[in-house]
């Protein structure tokens, strides 16, 4: 059987900023690693080991200053922000510690909300909106107010958001930094059963050790070099 093409490449990347004195700060150095098609990851590391640097990078938010980016087999250095805004839509899904949803809607319409940015069909992603949240068992809340929610259950309607666009990868940041230990747990079963379900590759950045080595392949970022955990 001929190999998977990668989801993600990253190739030898390095970062590197320059302080107000002029002084040149390395921050990530020389990073290889691969996602393939239905894989899981994880990123842990201590506070300033650059976490927050690679994923800007990983997300085409910030470019390396040495090194190349692909996703699937598209170099993303050469894009406009348009044209990686375009392609993030259908190719990456978010999920960060703050679930960020919009207190004004209803959770079904903040999970439609990547679809109508997108100037998609809503009522063609309708379904699958309310499958996410027959599996997240919230399906009850579908039209209730952020606000009325629990955290875990506002943590639940983010990973459905996120979920909601088909991504080809999910980039968990720190999703269960706000919530209590059983329901980080829950949190992180439905993250890897649902990108499970749905055909999405998932790299999850995580202080707990525990979650990351639920994870099929686990990295750990230290000094700005990557360590397998």
């Amino acid at each position: 059987m001929p190999p998977f093409t990668p989801i993600l490449s990253l190739n030898n990347i390095s970062r590197q900023f320059r302080s107000p004195n002029g002084q040149i700060i390395s921050v990530l150095r020389n990073i290889s690693f691969t996602v393939e098609p239905n894989q899981t990851i994880s990123i842990t590391g201590e506070s300033g080991s650059g976490k927050s640097t690679l994923l800007h990078l990983i997300g085409g938010l910030d470019l390396p200053s040495s090194g190349s980016i692909l996703w699937k087999e598209k170099y993303i250095a050469g894009l406009s922000i348009d044209q990686l805004a375009t392609l993030r839509q259908n190719f990456m899904g978010f999920i960060f510690q703050n679930p960020n949803l919009i207190p004004e809607l209803t959770v079904l319409e903040n999970i439609l909300l990547p679809i109508r940015i997108a100037g998609k069909n809503l009522q063609h992603y309708r379904p699958k909106a309310m499958d996410l949240l027959s599996q997240l068992h919230i399906q009850n809340q579908a039209e209730q107010i952020p606000e009325k929610l629990s955290g875990g259950e506002r943590q639940r309607v983010a990973i459905a958001r996120a979920l909601i666009s088909n991504p080809e990868i999910v980039v968990a940041d720190e999703p269960t930094g706000n919530l209590d230990e059983k329901n980080a747990t829950i949190a992180v079963e439905f993250l890897q059963e649902l990108c499970q379900k749905y055909n999405s590759s998932l790299i999850l950045v995580t202080h707990n050790i525990t979650f990351a080595r639920k994870m099929q392949q686990s990295f750990v970022l230290k000094q700005g070099e990557f360590f397998s955990l």
